[in-house]
């Protein structure tokens, strides 16, 4: 074999093995195995997060509407539902090699993401923002100059940091954490200044704790995103998920599960995290439709 032509043999073998897996008819695999594979976040409140009696929340929610949709597409009575725990680093792998059917977390739909991995219409739009000590955390963004900010890897909280410290020049110092819980004793132990996350999931994990009063979350908004329903690259079944929203839409019981997670009391937030549906939401949810 030539050198020019064992350059292009291995190159196309390349491709093919950095090529996602998705493309597969994902809707076949689901009816051919009768069951369908649904990833989730445990401590991802209000999307998904584990309780005793099994994983719930907002995104949960709407995937178990995706699969009632399912049951319809596949002439079927019945379709199990496996829950599959999923962290924030194995999110692409597991979607991307169709390890999960369908993400039911609070994922951001990023240029990037997509390269991998389809999603639904929006669920969910997030702004990425900072918490910090009450007492004595600095109260604006400029004020973090030099200081440390605790940061969930391979998330679009991360990309938001580190895009605004080069822009502003503030010479954040990045603290990884592996968990909520960490980044929260991170700033109780002030071994951090700051935690970067979604604004909502920050909400949620201090409703959790019987010290949230002790946090504040800063004004400032370091990049704004939107939030979906995660699948692997199947125009089938992102049909389907859409088409579940729609239902939920128009019956008007896509704006009640809002409400029931983002601003009345719930097994997430005892007091409800009062957090009323944006009007870009409610606008998406009528287009929806």
């Amino acid at each position: 074999m030539s050198p020019a032509l064992l350059r292009a043999v291995l190159a196309c073998a390349l491709v093919c093995t950095c090529l996602p897996l998705a493309a597969q008819d994902v809707l076949k695999r689901i009816a051919a195995r009768q069951q369908v594979n649904l990833g989730y976040a445990e401590n991802a409140a209000p999307f998904s997060f584990r309780t005793a009696g099994g994983p719930s929340g907002y995104a949960v929610e709407l995937c178990v509407a995706v699969v009632e949709r399912l049951k319809r597409e596949l002439g079927v009575q019945q379709l199990p539902v496996r829950f599959v725990p999923v962290d924030q680093d194995s999110v692409a792998r597991l979607v991307a090699a169709n390890s999960v059917d369908l993400l039911c977390a609070g994922v951001s739909d990023t240029p990037a993401r997509r390269v991998t991995m389809a999603f639904s219409s929006p669920i969910f739009f997030s702004s990425v923002k900072l918490l910090v000590r009450s007492e004595d955390g600095p109260q604006s963004l400029q004020a973090l100059k030099g200081r440390t900010v605790a940061l969930l890897g391979r998330t679009t909280a991360e990309a938001a940091v580190n895009a605004i410290n080069k822009q502003q020049g503030l010479g954040l110092q990045v603290a990884p954490v592996v968990s909520p819980e960490a980044a929260l004793s991170q700033l109780r132990l002030h071994q951090a200044d700051a935690w970067a996350r979604d604004e909502v999931l920050l909400l949620g994990a201090l409703a959790r704790e019987s010290d949230a009063r002790k946090f504040t979350l800063l004004p400032d908004t370091l990049s704004t995103e939107t939030i979906a329903l995660a699948m692997p690259q199947d125009a089938q079944l992102q049909r389907v998920a859409n088409e579940a929203l729609a239902e939920l839409a128009r019956s008007g019981r896509l704006e009640a599960i809002y409400e029931r997670w983002f601003v009345q009391p719930n097994p997430a937030a005892a007091a409800g995290l009062k957090f009323p549906l944006s009007p870009q939401l409610k606008a998406e949810f009528a287009r929806a439709r």
